[in-house]
């Protein structure tokens, strides 16, 4: 019975990689080098809502084209939003009306339309295959 244990644990240890995909998200049109980007990837619109990431990415900016890449993600339904933190202060910064002043993005270049845009416009599905997303910097 403890050999059937072990081996049922042994072969669940090679089988859950097969189902962890890459997913790669392209952030295009980065200003400038100055600051880095954060980019927060969501699992399902309650984790989105209450602002737990699944996963989430620090990465020094470098104008242009900037690729940021989670590896090991389940299956699923996901979201992501990013910002790039031009004044290197650790946070999003907006003017009086809550505006942002530095750039931003969401996947799938969900825009924003008097507030953040809905789960839904930025939700994507991560199954059997590497997935790739991207979006423009909002400046």
């Amino acid at each position: 019975m403890k050999l059937l244990k072990l081996c049922v644990i042994a072969l669940n240890l090679f089988i859950l990689p097969i189902y962890a995909q890459t997913v790669q998200f392209n952030i295009e049109a980065v200003k400038h080098d100055t600051g880095k980007l954060y980019v927060q990837l969501f699992k399902g619109e309650d984790n989105y809502k209450k602002g737990k990431a699944y996963n989430a990415a620090i990465v020094r900016a470098k104008a242009g084209d900037v690729m940021v890449t989670f590896n090991d993600v389940e299956p699923g339904e996901y979201a992501i939003r990013f910002f790039h933190d031009e004044n290197d202060n650790g946070s999003l910064d907006t003017n009086m009306f809550s505006i942002p002043v530095e750039g931003y993005g969401f996947s799938n270049n969900a825009v924003i339309n008097f507030g953040p845009p809905s789960y839904r416009e930025m939700a994507f599905n991560v199954a059997e295959a590497p997935v790739s997303n991207s979006s423009k910097v909002n400046y």
